[in-house]
This record gives C-alpha cells, sequence and structure tokens, in this order.
C-alpha cells in the first residue's frame, strides 16, 4: 500500500509539470505569431506608401505633358505668323551653357597659373634665403676663428709672430737667388709644427681646419673627383667630363683646372706608380660628397703621406663656385700617436704677412679648443717652408708629470668588436681572437692541455 501512494503522489507532480511546459509552449507560439503579424503590417504600410509615391509622380509626369503640349502648340502659332528661321530653345540653352563653361575654364586655368607662380616665387626666395643663411654661418665661422679673446695666449704675441713670417720670406727670397729659379713668381708654401707634451693615444685621422685666408696660390692646379654619368669600364668618360665642365662655366668657376671622372681612376691610375704620378701632377684635389666614401680606398697611400686628401664639396648646391672657394680655404692636419709633432700648412710665400698672421691665430684658437689634450698638452709651436729652419713663437717649459693622458676613442660602428672561438684543429685545446684590423691571436688551454699530458702519461705507463 505504501508502494502504491507514492506512485500517485509521483504521477500527479509529472502531470503539474508537464502542463506548466505545455503554457509555457503555448506563450512563446502566441508571442511569435504576434510579431509575425507586426512585420506584415509594416511591410504592407511601406507598400502602400511607395504606391501612393507613385501614383503622385504620375500625375506630375501627366501636368507636365499637358504644360508641354500647350507650349508646343504656341510655338506653330507664333512660327506661322512669323515666319523667321531661328533655332530652337533647347539650343540656344546649349549654347549660353558652353560660353559659361570656357569662361569658367578660363578663370580656373588662371587661377592656377597665378598659383603655380606663386609657388615657384615662393620657392626661389626659400631657396635664396637658405643659400644667404648657410653663407652667414659659414661667415660667422671664420670671425670666430679670427677672434682669439677666448685663449690664453699670453705668451703669443703678434710682433713676435710678424718678425717670424718676416724672416721666413727674407730666407725663401734669398734661397731662390741662389738657385737662380727659372720662374719668378714661384712660392713656397708655410708650415707650422706643433709639437705636445704627452704623445695621444688616438687613431690616425685627419682634422679639417677652416681658414680666414686661402691657402691656394694662383699657380696652383686643382683637380676635380666627379663620379660618372654612364656606369661602366668599357664606357667612355669624355662626356662626364663635358657635362662637369659646363657646369662649371654656368657659375663661373675657374679655379679647377681639370676634372677626373671615377672611371677614369679605376682604368688608368690603377697601378701604385701612376697614383704617385698622380699625386705629383696636382697641388690640391676636390671631390664629389656622393663619391667620397668610394674614392679613398682607390686612391691609396700616397696621398696621405703627400698630404693631399681631397676635400668633398656638394655639386648640387646652387652656388657652386662659392662652394669651391670654401673648401679650399680649409687645411689638413693629421694626427696620429706615432710621435710628439704634427705639421700643417697655413699659407705660402706669395701671400701677404698679415693674412698669413690671421691663419696662424685661427688655427691656434682651433687647435685650443679640438687638439687632444687642448692648449694645455702643447709644448712648442714653429713656422717654417719646406727648405727652411723651423723658427720658435710659442715654447713651455710644463712639467710633464702635471698633464693627464689625452685619450681619444674612435668612432666605430656596433659590429667592429672582436670575434673570438675554438680552433677545429685542436679542439678544447686552444682558442682564437680575430680582431677588426685583421689581427689573429691564439691563446691555449693550460687546463685542459695539463689533463690530456695526464692520460697520456697514464696510458703510456700501462703498455
Amino acid at each position: 500500500m505504501v508502494a502504491s501512494t507514492k506512485a500517485i503522489k509521483n504521477r500527479k507532480k509529472s502531470v503539474k509539470i508537464s502542463g506548466g511546459l505545455k503554457k509555457q509552449n503555448i506563450v512563446l507560439n502566441s508571442n511569435l505569431k504576434f510579431n509575425k503579424f507586426n512585420k506584415r503590417l509594416k511591410q504592407g504600410k511601406s507598400k502602400n506608401l511607395k504606391t501612393v509615391q507613385v501614383s503622385t509622380e504620375n500625375e506630375k509626369f501627366g501636368d507636365l505633358k499637358s504644360v508641354n503640349a500647350q507650349l508646343c502648340n504656341q510655338e506653330e502659332t507664333n512660327s506661322t505668323k512669323k515666319p523667321i528661321s531661328h533655332q530652337p530653345h533647347k539650343k540656344s540653352t546649349c549654347k549660353f551653357n558652353s560660353v559659361q563653361f570656357a569662361e569658367a575654364n578660363n578663370h580656373v586655368k588662371n587661377k592656377k597659373s597665378q598659383n603655380e607662380k606663386s609657388t615657384e616665387i615662393n620657392s626661389n626666395t626659400v631657396s635664396k634665403q637658405i643659400v644667404q643663411s648657410r653663407k652667414q654661418k659659414r661667415v660667422n665661422n671664420i670671425n670666430n676663428e679670427e677672434n682669439t679673446d677666448c685663449l690664453n695666449l699670453s705668451d703669443l704675441s703678434k710682433e713676435h709672430v710678424l718678425q717670424c713670417i718676416s724672416v721666413i720670406y727674407h730666407l725663401t727670397e734669398e734661397q731662390l737667388k741662389n738657385n737662380n729659379a727659372l720662374f719668378d713668381g714661384e712660392s713656397q708654401p708655410v708650415f707650422m709644427q706643433v709639437t705636445c707634451i704627452r704623445v695621444p693615444k688616438t687613431p690616425k685621422r685627419c682634422m679639417r681646419i677652416l681658414l680666414p685666408h686661402s691657402i691656394v696660390s694662383p699657380n696652383n692646379e686643382v683637380a676635380l673627383f666627379v663620379g660618372d654619368l654612364q656606369r661602366g669600364r668599357r664606357k667612355d668618360y669624355e662626356p662626364t667630363v663635358e657635362y662637369y665642365e659646363n657646369l662649371l662655366r654656368k657659375h663661373g668657376s675657374t679655379k679647377i683646372k681639370s676634372i677626373i671622372p671615377m672611371n677614369q681612376v679605376k682604368t688608368e691610375y690603377d697601378q701604385y706608380e701612376l697614383k704617385r704620378k698622380l699625386v705629383g701632377s696636382y697641388d690640391y684635389f676636390l671631390v664629389d660628397g656622393k663619391i667620397a666614401g668610394h674614392l679613398s680606398h682607390l686612391l691609396g697611400k700616397e696621398f696621405y703621406r703627400k698630404r693631399k686628401l681631397p676635400t668633398s664639396i656638394k655639386m648640387q648646391s646652387k652656388d657652386l663656385k662659392h662652394e669651391i672657394e670654401y673648401a679650399l680655404k680649409k687645411t689638413v692636419m693629421q694626427i696620429h700617436s706615432c710621435g710628439d709633432t704634427h705639421t700643417i700648412q697655413i699659407g705660402h710665400t706669395s701671400m701677404k704677412k698679415e693674412e698669413v698672421l690671421k691663419n696662424i691665430l685661427a688655427t691656434c684658437n682651433y687647435l685650443s679648443k679640438n687638439y687632444p689634450g687642448g692648449w694645455a698638452n702643447i709644448r712648442s709651436i714653429r713656422i717654417k717652408t719646406s727648405t727652411s729652419l723651423s723658427l720658435p713663437i710659442y715654447t713651455t717649459l710644463k712639467n710633464k708629470c702635471l698633464v693627464e693622458m689625452p685619450i681619444v676613442q674612435p668612432k666605430r660602428p656596433k659590429a667592429y668588436h672582436n670575434v673570438s672561438g675554438e680552433l677545429t684543429t685542436m679542439a678544447g685545446i686552444a682558442a682564437v681572437t680575430v680582431t677588426p684590423d685583421g689581427d689573429i691571436i691564439v691563446k691555449k688551454k693550460r687546463k685542459k692541455g695539463s689533463l690530456l699530458k695526464r692520460e697520456i702519461n697514464e696510458t703510456n705507463k700501462k703498455l
């Protein structure tokens, strides 16, 4: 009896649950039907609206047709009254529209031409302002180098320097008289020797100094290295020479005597003796800035020894004459750690004494800032020619211990570092390191070598 009552109760519960689910399904179905009905109503309204719009448009179109018909009848009556040949109304409107269109095009073209002219004028003015600003900066640099107020040159007197210069000029004149020079207008270069107190630890590099007066004399010959217009060893380089000669004529520069393209250097000056002849045939060299890095390894070490490394210029500049004159005012000073003396050219004997004095003061001002160790590391300064004795301008008796060792670290790329590894022939015994300069260093490993020796000795004893 108990089991029967429990079964009856479970049956009642299942009936109630099933009834509730049926009610929920009925509600959901009713909601879905209601939503579908609303959508159909909305679609019907939109269709009705469209039909209404179409009907109104048809009515308007019908009205327009009637109006057009009336106008045509009026035109026929007028034509019967006045049989004058004239164009229809549509063609006249087309003509009027074409005239307006032409006027509008002319107006637009005039505006474009005015805008183009204004842009050209603005670009020209901007370029002129840039060139003038560069010139002003260069003039300011020269004036700053002439000023020696920032230096503490109590021992360096201008009167003493002028006396030394006059003595050197007198010596050169006497030497030319004794040697019976073929040409009266010959000039000798004037050099300045700088000796340091402590030899600096620096890599070999060239320091370019800007002078207020150029070193180049009117008798000196200047050559210009230029890139090729057409690449290739077998191609002719004469058109490039003609192109750059015409360019120099346009800018009015007459100081460059010859133009040497890069292809000519590769083909005609590929041997050592030919490069020596090239160095001796010209006094100064200039190079286009685009090929300066590619040309340095082709010229060789003779240009470095004779202090005739080419100075780079911008061939694309609008004022090329000023660019060349600015480059010829620079001198080169080779800095190295092989000795305590460094030489630099200051002028020549055909220059005025005051001009040479200004160049000396400008170099001293530059050296006080950029020389390794500064002005405190300079022991003495002397003036001389290639055949005369050196005359001292400035000397100090400073103690060597008071000056610190000047160390200048080179500017190297990130990949400039040593590479080390083990030898393949002697694995585990020796290591190798290769420097960027090409030096090879072999290091033997003692610990592993001693262990191997012990093992060899033990095997020999067993045998």
